[in-house]
């Protein structure tokens, strides 16, 4: 039930984000999501045993924190960039269809990230299978980050095996602190 109550909210995000900012905001955040997840999915490992090194933090916790330091960071330089863009572009000239546009494109990029979130909070074992069990919107949301990434991959290369590699990290993490 909390999965479902957090999707329906990210889906009223996305209509209220979706109506304000448009087709033009949301492909920008879109492709500030992907360019975001391949960076922490692909460095977050070597960001981990990083911090390891440098602060004093359990080490469950440092692949979920640099996947979090990292997609911060590509967010500000994509915002960054995409305020520039949205000056130099001024369109506003689609009326409805730049507003659903803007909808569709924002849901997809909250349920991408969310289910990213699920697959970690799988792998650090904080989703309960109560929770899981009790949702109806599960089945059809938790398998779309992991699928989304591996499926740019084939196109692009840097994205390959991202979560095999994940997983792989996680498994020998859970080992060391059982």
């Amino acid at each position: 039930m909390f999965l479902d109550i957090m999707v329906l909210a990210l889906l009223v995000l996305a209509l209220i984000k979706g109506l304000k900012q448009g087709l033009v905001v949301a492909a920008l955040s879109f492709a500030a999501v992907f360019i975001g997840l391949a960076a922490a999915l692909k460095l977050s490992t070597w960001v981990a045993e990083w911090l390891g090194n440098t602060v004093n933090i359990a080490a469950s916790w440092l692949p979920f924190l640099a996947f979090i330091v990292i997609m911060l960071a590509v967010f500000i330089a994509v915002r960054i960039l995409g305020a520039v863009l949205e000056q130099a572009l001024e369109l506003s000239l689609l009326g409805w269809a730049n507003k659903l546009g803007g909808f569709v494109l924002y849901a997809l990029l909250y349920i991408t990230v969310f289910s990213v979130i699920i697959f970690y909070a799988e792998k650090m074992q904080m989703l309960k299978p109560e929770a899981v069990a009790a949702s109806n919107s599960y089945p059809y949301i938790h398998f779309w980050g992991p699928y989304s990434v591996e499926a740019l991959g084939k196109i692009i290369p840097f994205f390959k095996d991202m979560f095999t590699d994940l997983t792989i990290f996680f498994g020998s993490i859970n080992k060391n602190i059982t």
